[in-house]
């Protein structure tokens, strides 16, 4: 495989952590309300302001998780990638890495967005 490889998966999993950090962050904060936009959009989190705030708050462990993840994997196969170009050799690591690393933020994000549905579900039952 060539080296390369590991920059530009590096890139966008570096990408992905950053987006995924700032949704939290801007969430958290209060700054983004129910929108269509940006967050975790499920029937149960747009039912209403509380469950959005609820289901968020619940997953934000998760999406913490999630986005030093997609860091940790994005800076290792930027490093994979440099490494391996400098050696001038071919690895499959430079791939199977942050292959590797992708597959796990979105299992981290399909968990997160079950855990915000499940808390916005319990939340609407408990506004009725």
């Amino acid at each position: 495989m060539d080296p390369v490889a590991g920059f530009t998966f590096g890139a966008g999993l570096l990408t992905l952590g950053a987006v995924v950090h700032y949704m939290k962050s801007q969430v958290a904060s209060g700054s983004i309300h129910r929108n269509s936009a940006i967050g975790i959009r499920t029937k149960a989190t747009m039912s209403s302001d509380h469950a959005w705030q609820a289901g968020h708050a619940s997953a934000a462990p998760m999406l913490t998780v999630t986005f030093l993840t997609a860091y940790a994997t994005g800076a290792l196969s930027l490093a994979l990638g440099l490494a391996l170009t400098l050696s001038d050799t071919e690895n499959a690591a430079v791939v199977i890495v942050p292959s590797a690393g992708l597959v796990g933020v979105l299992g981290l994000l399909t968990a997160a967005a079950i855990k915000a549905n499940s808390t916005a579900r319990a939340v609407g039952h408990s506004d009725r």
